[in-house]
């Protein structure tokens, strides 16, 4: 994963050798800017569906869906199983635990995953991505 430098919000770009490895650490990345990756625990299992009209909706709604449940219920994910992915679906089982302002620092508070500036590119043996979140 690289930060990328953007004016007033934060830009991701992550690599992989496949389009399954690039939702998993798309998930890792952007939980690595809410808290300290390492101190997140795999205590409670969530499970994942979602369908789209593109593959670049896909990867807007993933991270979306992401960042809903860590507003709503202040769930931090920790590992990601994929179970179908597709052009247009996603089917995973994610892994994390609650918030607990104890043990996890606040690090940035990332609003939505957006569209501008959004290059995703899935080749049989090479995938990434760069995305823009709105902080």
């Amino acid at each position: 994963m690289e930060i990328l430098d953007v004016s007033g919000d934060i830009g991701l770009r992550v690599t992989s050798a496949t389009m399954e490895e690039l939702f998993v650490k798309a998930a890792c990345a952007l939980f690595s800017l809410i808290t300290d990756f390492e101190k997140i625990s795999a205590l409670e299992s969530r499970e994942i569906a979602l369908a789209a009209d593109s593959l670049d909706d896909l990867i807007v709604a993933w991270f979306n869906e992401l960042i809903y449940n860590f507003d709503a219920f202040g769930f931090l994910c920790k590992d990601v199983s994929i179970n179908e992915l597709s052009q247009r679906h996603i089917k995973a089982a994610v892994k994390g635990e609650i918030f607990d302002g104890t043990r996890h620092n606040s690090g940035f508070m990332i609003k939505a995953a957006t569209y501008h500036n959004l290059k995703l590119v899935c080749e049989p043996s090479f995938s990434s991505l760069e995305i823009i979140l709105d902080i």
